[in-house]
């Protein structure tokens, strides 16, 4: 069940999935959300998987940290529950696969410090880091404060909003139209690849940096043209794949680590070759899968 697919980085996360149980040949249903702010619907979608015989396993990409638990709570006594990517109360959840959003968050502020010490000039940033009713905004919003504290980069303004690129977009050109002399604009994946069209339409993308809180296939474009000067990566793609393994192992009866995922790593335009593009990204042209059929006898 995941929050929405029109924010590029489920589709990452679907695209893991989808091949990973393709790969095993188990069976997948993919539900969602609609959004952050929908949880009434994500409680909704899971009640009619707890109750469905057909499911063996569910895996969640939370909108709420325990906006679900009393629904969880009775499953996962006798089903394995496994936690994707949004952080979930431990207590329902038989493991979780993810990484921990903090130092998403931490990594970018660090690399925006670094360029601006204590005791240099002053750099004033516009951040947007995605819903406020979000709990993952709320653990990156804390790792990035902590990263900026000492430096001389100040924050001139916070914007939040839902991942959609229209909101973002819109976001991003009331943070222009409020702030002439900006030096970053800094945040979520849709506000960024926003951002470079709307500071390239403003003739400020000189003056103007883009930073993206994780990476989506428009941010690994506009880093490869150098629009986008920096970002970090969690992998999406992997956590896929590793959360329908996990679901495997629990229903073969193999004991699970209570926490697995990849690193988180920041790139840049010269470094973001180093790690393959299908960690996390899919391929051009995919389109969410919402069933996959099993194939195991």
């Amino acid at each position: 069940v995941y929050p929405h697919l029109k924010d590029s980085y489920w589709l990452a996360v679907n695209y893991g999935m989808v091949e990973e149980a393709r790969a095993l040949g188990i069976g997948l249903r993919v539900l969602e959300a609609g959004g952050y702010q929908h949880l009434a619907r994500q409680r909704e979608r899971i009640g009619s998987c707890t109750s469905d015989p057909a499911i063996d396993a569910l895996l969640v990409g939370t909108v709420s940290f325990a906006g679900i638990n009393d629904l969880l709570a009775p499953y996962v006594a006798s089903h394995p529950v496994l936690g994707l990517v949004n952080d979930i109360d431990a207590s329902v959840v038989s493991a979780k696969v993810g990484v921990p959003w903090y130092q998403l968050g931490w990594k970018i502020g660090r690399w925006l410090a670094d360029r601006h010490p204590a005791g240099g000039a002053p750099a004033d940033i516009a951040w947007l880091p995605g819903p406020q009713d979000a709990d993952w905004v709320g653990f990156i919003d804390r790792g990035f404060r902590a990263a900026l504290a000492g430096s001389a980069v100040r924050i001139a303004t916070v914007r939040h909003g839902d991942t959609g690129r229209s909101i973002q977009r819109q976001l991003v050109e009331e943070v222009l139209d409020a702030h002439p002399k900006l030096d970053y604009l800094v945040g979520n994946a849709p506000m960024a690849e926003a951002a470079v069209a709307e500071v390239r339409r403003r003739q400020r993308a000189d003056s103007v940096g883009i930073v993206a809180s994780y990476v989506t296939p428009g941010v690994h474009s506009g880093m490869v043209r150098g629009r986008i000067l920096a970002s970090v990566t969690d992998f999406p793609v992997l956590q896929g794949r590793m959360a329908v393994r996990q679901a495997l192992r629990a229903l073969e009866g193999e004991a699970l680590e209570a926490y697995i995922g990849p690193s988180v790593e920041l790139v840049e335009p010269a470094t973001l070759g180093r790690y393959p593009m299908d960690w996390m990204l899919p391929p051009a042209g995919f389109v969410p899968a919402y069933e996959v059929a099993p194939t195991r006898p």
